[in-house]
């Protein structure tokens, strides 16, 4: 059985896995608002960096720029 060094917190976890997969995160963010994916036009993760290697510190963010219905 394969140990990890370190256990991925949810936020990190979460940032990967949408930085990774951009349309999932564009996805997501038109059920949480209530609108159709298609009306996103603009759509830029501004800080795609991943965490440090020492995940033990708290660094995560996620900073997003869209266009809906030409309102940005």
């Amino acid at each position: 059985m394969i140990q990890l060094k370190h256990t991925l917190t949810k936020d990190t976890l979460f940032k990967m896995l949408f930085v990774s997969y951009p349309d999932l995160l564009q996805k997501l963010i038109a059920v949480i608002l209530k609108i159709r994916p298609e009306d996103i036009k603009e759509f830029d993760i501004r800080n795609p960096e991943l965490p440090p290697e020492t995940l033990g510190s708290k660094f995560c963010r996620l900073d997003i720029a869209m266009t809906v219905n030409g309102q940005r």
